[in-house]
């Protein structure tokens, strides 16, 4: 039987050269979660773990961190982050184990698309932790609603989220095609009558979309929530982000209706 060669950890890291275009201004990711997800990555292949099992676990272990964060006891607060900063690890990990392996198949990507759930229900669970312990609250009684009102916001905050997620893949799925043709004819057309195109951004405006882009993202929800848990300010945490989810999803339904009146104009013509 020929013996398996495992990758080193310069082909692990070579192998996820081809995220980094993605990844380049995830800084959290990059700085921190990466890294470690490497050398976690090393040993995972080492120790027989599979991509798809790494998904299995990570899913496990972000179930196990809400299950804690839905608890009574700040032990079990303190264990639930930790688990889900641990289910971010395993996150890194799976991918890296089937580029480094050579191993990338549609059930893997499946695997990992479905452990998406724990991004859905995540700012639910925050407001169930911020109802049952507002010691960790800097208003618990504000507008008199006291913590119940905390538990609706985590409750609207995931909505939110997802039905921003959701205007996203309705745009792709129905507008993007045409879109990118229109968007491709009108610079076609600027370029031959000497105008100026409209796809270089400004410093400013690209430094906006790394910020928003960066506040999207998973692992900067965890190290936030670290932060809101010492600091015992779970409400003005939850606060920011369901006025975020709130301003992203008018702002993409304002820009993918303004966008869709153009495709139809251009149909009509």
């Amino acid at each position: 039987m020929a013996e398996v060669k495992y990758p080193t950890l310069h082909e692990i890291i070579e192998a996820h050269s081809q995220r980094h275009g993605y990844e380049r201004y995830l800084l959290l990711n990059r700085f921190l979660f990466r890294p470690a997800g490497f050398f976690a990555t090393w040993i995972s292949i080492r120790a027989g773990l599979t991509s798809e099992a790494a998904s299995w676990i990570s899913g496990f272990v972000a179930l196990s961190g809400f299950v804690c964060l839905m608890g009574a006891s700040l032990r079990l607060l303190e264990a639930g982050i930790g688990l889900l900063l641990l289910f971010n690890l395993f996150d890194c990990i799976d991918g890296d184990i089937a580029r480094s392996m050579k191993t990338q198949n549609p059930y893997g990507w499946f695997l990992d698309s479905l452990m998406g759930w724990a991004d859905m229900g995540f700012w639910g669970v925050v407001g169930i932790m911020a109802y049952r312990h507002p010691n960790l609250l800097i208003w618990p009684d504000l507008l008199n609603k006291g913590a119940i009102l905390w538990l609706a916001v985590g409750g609207l905050s995931s909505f939110l989220s997802i039905y921003a997620a959701y205007v996203e893949n309705v745009f792709d799925v129905l507008l993007r095609e045409p879109w990118n043709k229109l968007a491709v004819n009108t610079q076609a057309s600027a370029d031959k009558s000497g105008a100026a195109g409209g796809g270089n951004y400004s410093l400013s405006v690209n430094t906006g979309r790394i910020i928003v882009h960066n506040l999207r993202v998973r692992e900067t929800h965890y190290i936030l929530l670290v932060i809101a848990f010492v600091v015992k300010s779970i409400d003005i945490y939850l606060l920011f982000y369901f006025f975020y989810y709130f301003l992203h999803a008018v702002f993409l339904m304002t820009i993918y209706c303004n966008r869709g009146l153009k495709v139809k104009k251009s149909l009509m013509k």
